[in-house]
Protein backbone atom coordinates (compact mmCIF):
# COMPACT_ATOMS: atom_id res chain seq x y z
CA UNK A 1 0.00 0.00 0.00
CA UNK A 2 2.83 2.38 0.88
CA UNK A 3 4.41 1.69 -2.48
CA UNK A 4 1.12 2.55 -4.20
CA UNK A 5 0.90 5.98 -2.53
CA UNK A 6 4.56 6.63 -3.28
CA UNK A 7 4.00 5.88 -6.97
CA UNK A 8 0.89 8.06 -6.98
CA UNK A 9 2.82 10.93 -5.38
CA UNK A 10 5.70 10.49 -7.84
CA UNK A 11 3.33 10.53 -10.81
CA UNK A 12 1.56 13.70 -9.59
CA UNK A 13 4.83 15.52 -8.97
CA UNK A 14 6.17 14.39 -12.32
CA UNK A 15 2.96 15.47 -14.06
CA UNK A 16 3.08 18.90 -12.43
CA UNK A 17 6.71 19.27 -13.42
CA UNK A 18 5.91 18.30 -16.98
CA UNK A 19 3.03 20.80 -17.11
CA UNK A 20 5.27 23.50 -15.68
CA UNK A 21 7.95 22.70 -18.25
CA UNK A 22 5.43 22.80 -21.09
CA UNK A 23 4.10 26.13 -19.84
CA UNK A 24 7.52 27.69 -19.39
CA UNK A 25 8.73 26.39 -22.72
CA UNK A 26 5.63 27.32 -24.69
CA UNK A 27 6.35 28.67 -28.15
CA UNK A 28 10.08 27.94 -28.02
CA UNK A 29 10.03 27.66 -31.82
CA UNK A 30 8.39 31.05 -32.33
CA UNK A 31 11.75 32.85 -32.77
CA UNK A 32 12.40 30.46 -35.66
CA UNK A 33 9.26 31.62 -37.42
CA UNK A 34 6.85 28.83 -36.47
CA UNK A 35 3.31 29.79 -35.48
CA UNK A 36 1.80 28.34 -32.30
CA UNK A 37 -0.32 25.67 -34.04
CA UNK A 38 2.62 24.37 -36.05
CA UNK A 39 4.75 24.18 -32.93
CA UNK A 40 2.02 22.48 -30.88
CA UNK A 41 1.45 19.88 -33.58
CA UNK A 42 5.16 19.23 -34.10
CA UNK A 43 5.91 18.85 -30.40
CA UNK A 44 2.84 16.64 -29.90
CA UNK A 45 3.96 14.44 -32.77
CA UNK A 46 7.45 14.19 -31.27
CA UNK A 47 5.90 12.91 -28.03
CA UNK A 48 3.67 10.45 -29.90
CA UNK A 49 6.36 9.47 -32.44
CA UNK A 50 3.83 7.84 -34.79
CA UNK A 51 0.12 8.63 -34.79
CA UNK A 52 -2.96 9.35 -36.90
CA UNK A 53 -4.23 12.91 -37.15
CA UNK A 54 -6.94 12.56 -34.50
CA UNK A 55 -4.38 11.47 -31.89
CA UNK A 56 -2.17 14.46 -32.70
CA UNK A 57 -5.23 16.74 -32.49
CA UNK A 58 -6.07 15.39 -29.03
CA UNK A 59 -2.46 15.63 -27.79
CA UNK A 60 -1.92 19.17 -29.10
CA UNK A 61 -5.37 20.59 -28.39
CA UNK A 62 -5.81 21.62 -32.02
CA UNK A 63 -9.19 21.09 -33.69
CA UNK A 64 -9.37 18.07 -35.99
CA UNK A 65 -10.60 20.29 -38.83
CA UNK A 66 -7.33 22.22 -38.59
CA UNK A 67 -4.80 19.53 -37.68
CA UNK A 68 -4.72 17.93 -41.14
CA UNK A 69 -3.53 21.15 -42.76
CA UNK A 70 -0.92 21.72 -40.03
CA UNK A 71 0.43 18.17 -40.30
CA UNK A 72 0.65 18.30 -44.08
CA UNK A 73 2.54 21.57 -43.72
CA UNK A 74 5.03 19.82 -41.41
CA UNK A 75 5.44 17.08 -44.02
CA UNK A 76 6.13 19.66 -46.75
CA UNK A 77 8.77 21.26 -44.50
CA UNK A 78 10.49 17.92 -43.96
CA UNK A 79 9.79 17.93 -40.22
CA UNK A 80 7.39 15.00 -40.46
CA UNK A 81 6.62 12.15 -42.82
CA UNK A 82 3.36 10.35 -43.59
CA UNK A 83 2.23 6.91 -44.69
CA UNK A 84 -1.04 5.00 -44.99
CA UNK A 85 -1.76 1.85 -42.98
CA UNK A 86 -5.10 0.01 -43.19
CA UNK A 87 -6.65 2.98 -44.92
CA UNK A 88 -5.57 5.45 -42.23
CA UNK A 89 -3.02 8.18 -42.87
CA UNK A 90 -0.45 8.26 -40.10
CA UNK A 91 2.24 10.80 -39.32
CA UNK A 92 5.76 10.28 -38.01
CA UNK A 93 7.86 13.00 -36.39
CA UNK A 94 11.29 13.51 -37.87
CA UNK A 95 14.26 14.09 -35.58
CA UNK A 96 14.55 17.62 -34.13
CA UNK A 97 17.93 17.70 -35.89
CA UNK A 98 15.87 18.15 -39.06
CA UNK A 99 15.25 21.72 -37.91
CA UNK A 100 18.85 22.51 -38.75
CA UNK A 101 18.48 20.92 -42.20
CA UNK A 102 15.27 22.88 -42.71
CA UNK A 103 16.99 26.23 -42.12
CA UNK A 104 20.08 25.22 -44.10
CA UNK A 105 17.78 24.65 -47.07
CA UNK A 106 16.19 28.04 -46.43
CA UNK A 107 19.66 29.62 -46.43
CA UNK A 108 20.52 27.99 -49.76
CA UNK A 109 17.22 29.20 -51.20
CA UNK A 110 17.84 32.72 -49.87
CA UNK A 111 21.28 32.78 -51.51
CA UNK A 112 19.61 31.97 -54.84
CA UNK A 113 16.88 34.55 -54.38
CA UNK A 114 19.06 37.46 -53.22
CA UNK A 115 20.65 38.09 -56.67
CA UNK A 116 17.17 38.20 -58.24
CA UNK A 117 15.98 40.72 -55.66
CA UNK A 118 19.12 42.79 -56.16
CA UNK A 119 18.35 42.93 -59.87
CA UNK A 120 14.96 44.41 -59.00
CA UNK A 121 16.69 46.90 -56.70
CA UNK A 122 19.10 47.90 -59.46
CA UNK A 123 16.23 48.30 -61.91
CA UNK A 124 14.47 50.65 -59.53
CA UNK A 125 17.72 52.42 -58.69
CA UNK A 126 18.42 52.90 -62.39
CA UNK A 127 15.24 54.96 -62.76
CA UNK A 128 16.00 57.55 -60.11
CA UNK A 129 18.41 57.77 -57.22
CA UNK A 130 18.95 60.83 -55.06
CA UNK A 131 21.78 61.33 -52.59
CA UNK A 132 22.62 64.26 -50.35
CA UNK A 133 26.17 65.44 -49.80
CA UNK A 134 27.51 67.32 -46.80
CA UNK A 135 31.03 68.56 -46.18
CA UNK A 136 33.93 69.32 -48.47
CA UNK A 137 35.22 65.76 -48.49
CA UNK A 138 31.90 64.46 -49.83
CA UNK A 139 31.82 67.22 -52.45
CA UNK A 140 35.39 66.51 -53.46
CA UNK A 141 34.37 62.85 -53.84
CA UNK A 142 31.71 63.90 -56.35
CA UNK A 143 34.24 65.80 -58.46
CA UNK A 144 36.58 62.80 -58.30
CA UNK A 145 33.75 60.54 -59.43
CA UNK A 146 33.36 62.69 -62.54
CA UNK A 147 36.93 61.71 -63.50
CA UNK A 148 35.64 58.13 -63.82
CA UNK A 149 33.06 59.13 -66.43
CA UNK A 150 32.52 56.20 -68.80
CA UNK A 151 31.50 58.50 -71.64
CA UNK A 152 34.71 60.55 -71.21
CA UNK A 153 32.66 63.71 -71.34
CA UNK A 154 31.81 66.21 -68.59
CA UNK A 155 29.52 69.23 -68.79
CA UNK A 156 29.92 71.83 -66.06
CA UNK A 157 28.20 75.05 -65.07
CA UNK A 158 29.80 77.49 -62.66
CA UNK A 159 33.14 78.90 -61.61
CA UNK A 160 35.97 76.42 -61.90
CA UNK A 161 38.25 78.64 -59.84
CA UNK A 162 35.55 79.03 -57.22
CA UNK A 163 35.17 75.25 -57.02
CA UNK A 164 38.90 74.65 -56.58
CA UNK A 165 39.21 77.42 -54.00
CA UNK A 166 36.19 76.22 -52.03
CA UNK A 167 37.33 72.60 -51.93
CA UNK A 168 40.77 73.53 -50.66
CA UNK A 169 43.01 75.05 -53.30
CA UNK A 170 44.64 73.42 -56.29
CA UNK A 171 44.69 69.67 -56.35
CA UNK A 172 45.42 69.01 -60.02
CA UNK A 173 41.86 68.23 -61.07
CA UNK A 174 42.14 69.69 -64.58
CA UNK A 175 45.49 68.05 -65.20
CA UNK A 176 44.24 64.61 -64.18
CA UNK A 177 41.13 65.06 -66.33
CA UNK A 178 43.24 65.83 -69.38
CA UNK A 179 45.59 62.92 -68.67
CA UNK A 180 42.58 60.60 -68.74
CA UNK A 181 41.43 62.00 -72.07
CA UNK A 182 38.15 63.33 -70.70
CA UNK A 183 36.58 66.13 -72.70
CA UNK A 184 34.71 68.95 -71.00
CA UNK A 185 32.47 71.79 -72.03
CA UNK A 186 32.18 74.43 -69.36
CA UNK A 187 29.78 77.32 -68.89
CA UNK A 188 31.68 79.70 -66.64
CA UNK A 189 31.35 83.12 -65.10
CA UNK A 190 33.21 86.14 -66.43
CA UNK A 191 36.79 86.32 -65.17
CA UNK A 192 37.08 82.54 -64.90
CA UNK A 193 39.21 81.99 -68.00
CA UNK A 194 41.12 78.74 -68.48
CA UNK A 195 44.79 79.18 -67.62
CA UNK A 196 45.83 76.10 -69.63
CA UNK A 197 44.57 75.72 -73.18
CA UNK A 198 43.67 72.22 -74.31
CA UNK A 199 41.87 70.58 -77.22
CA UNK A 200 39.90 68.64 -74.60
CA UNK A 201 38.39 71.80 -73.11
CA UNK A 202 35.73 74.14 -74.52
CA UNK A 203 34.64 77.18 -72.54
CA UNK A 204 31.85 79.70 -72.95
CA UNK A 205 30.82 82.43 -70.55
CA UNK A 206 27.46 83.13 -68.99
CA UNK A 207 26.09 86.71 -68.92
CA UNK A 208 27.73 89.11 -66.45
CA UNK A 209 24.53 89.31 -64.44
CA UNK A 210 24.60 85.58 -63.71
CA UNK A 211 24.91 84.68 -60.04
CA UNK A 212 25.81 81.08 -59.31
CA UNK A 213 27.21 80.39 -55.83
CA UNK A 214 27.91 76.80 -56.70
CA UNK A 215 28.89 74.33 -59.39
CA UNK A 216 26.99 71.78 -61.48
CA UNK A 217 28.57 68.66 -62.98
CA UNK A 218 26.83 66.54 -65.61
CA UNK A 219 28.36 63.22 -66.69
CA UNK A 220 27.09 59.81 -67.78
CA UNK A 221 23.63 59.51 -66.15
CA UNK A 222 24.60 61.66 -63.18
CA UNK A 223 23.98 65.26 -62.20
CA UNK A 224 25.84 66.68 -59.20
CA UNK A 225 25.14 70.04 -57.59
CA UNK A 226 27.72 71.64 -55.27
CA UNK A 227 26.79 74.71 -53.22
CA UNK A 228 29.46 77.06 -51.87
CA UNK A 229 27.92 77.74 -48.50
CA UNK A 230 29.12 77.01 -44.98
CA UNK A 231 31.11 73.79 -44.94
CA UNK A 232 29.60 72.87 -48.28
CA UNK A 233 26.64 70.74 -49.22
CA UNK A 234 24.88 69.52 -52.32
CA UNK A 235 23.14 66.58 -53.90
CA UNK A 236 23.59 64.05 -56.67
CA UNK A 237 20.87 62.64 -58.93
CA UNK A 238 21.41 59.43 -60.86
CA UNK A 239 18.72 59.25 -63.52
CA UNK A 240 18.74 58.97 -67.30
CA UNK A 241 15.64 61.15 -67.66
CA UNK A 242 16.83 63.88 -65.29
CA UNK A 243 20.27 63.90 -66.89
CA UNK A 244 18.67 64.35 -70.33
CA UNK A 245 16.74 67.33 -68.99
CA UNK A 246 19.91 68.89 -67.59
CA UNK A 247 21.84 68.21 -70.80
CA UNK A 248 19.08 69.91 -72.78
CA UNK A 249 19.21 72.89 -70.43
CA UNK A 250 22.99 73.01 -70.79
CA UNK A 251 22.76 73.02 -74.59
CA UNK A 252 20.26 75.89 -74.48
CA UNK A 253 22.58 77.91 -72.27
CA UNK A 254 25.55 76.94 -74.44
CA UNK A 255 23.87 78.40 -77.53
CA UNK A 256 23.26 81.73 -75.81
CA UNK A 257 26.63 81.94 -74.04
CA UNK A 258 29.70 83.59 -75.60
Amino acid sequence: MLAFFWLLWYYCVDEKSRQHMNKSEKNILEPLGFDSKTEQAYRALIRLADAPAYRVAKESGIKRTTIYHVLENLVSQGLASAYTARGVRRYVAESPHKLKNFFEQKTILAERIIPLLLEETHKQGALFKLGFLEGKEALRGLSEEALEAKEKNILSIGSSRGLVAFLGGKYGYGKRRRERGIRTRALRLKGDEESTHSALTQIRFLPKTTELPGHILIFDNTVGVILFEGNGYGFVVRSKAFTRVMRSLFETLWQTAR
